[in-house]
């Protein structure tokens, strides 16, 4: 296996966490993602190009090769395992077990990932709904999209970003919670969670998946 630095393991999961929504990642997405400077991350992506783990299309796109691909997916894998690690047998919550998280998928060794999923029973998703490997297709829609009065089933939190899991777990809306759309005006959306009534704004409504 390539031997990298953190910040060039953490630029090749979040192309792949990219590709996986578009397709491809651009550069202008990594600089205001990790909010460092163009000449930082032009230094980054020569590495990695260098290594085989990237390539520049001729779209001025880049996209993992097999290898990067490779070493993305084992580094998602054990952030999700050191998260569930964190709240499921240490009991600290969402927020501080994904901070952690970002720290421990770059120091686990592979035998001591299968004994930590083992561990763990073999679970299907990390705490906010994202599957491990290919255990669990995790389908849906956003909440800000749904129109049809109902009840829906909270299956995932898409950006795991302080501010998501923050109103997530104030409302209340973690994967597994039964909720009922009463309203979508376009702008927030009224929901039912127990006995509750809440509204969810359409930015944060984008970040709920639900099935009905």
């Amino acid at each position: 296996m390539v031997e990298l630095s953190e910040p060039l393991e953490n630029y090749l999961k979040e192309m792949y966490e990219i590709e996986e929504i578009k397709g491809s990642a651009k550069v202008s997405e990594l600089i205001s993602i990790f909010n460092i400077s163009p000449g930082t991350i032009s230094k980054a992506l020569n590495k990695l190009e260098k290594l085989g783990l990237i390539e520049r299309t001729s779209d001025r796109k880049i996209k993992l090769t097999e290898e990067g691909k490779r070493i993305a997916e084992r580094l998602i894998r054990s952030h999700r395992l050191s998260e569930r690690l964190l709240t499921d047998i240490i009991g600290l919550d969402w927020i501080r077990a994904h901070e952690l998280a970002h720290r421990l998928e770059h120091i686990w060794p592979d035998d001591i990932l299968e004994k930590i999923d083992k561990l763990l029973g073999y679970p299907a998703t990390c705490p906010h709904g994202h599957p491990i490997g290919n255990r669990k297709k995790v389908n849906g829609k956003k909440l800000s999209e749904i129109n049809i009065i109902g009840k829906y089933k909270v299956v995932m939190i898409v950006r795991e970003e302080e501010w998501v899991l923050r109103e997530a777990t104030r409302l209340g809306l973690k994967p597994g919670t039964v909720l009922e759309v009463i309203e979508n005006n376009g702008t927030d959306i009224k929901i039912k969670v127990g006995e509750r009534i809440e509204e969810v704004s359409k930015v944060l409504g984008d970040q709920v998946l639900v099935i009905g």
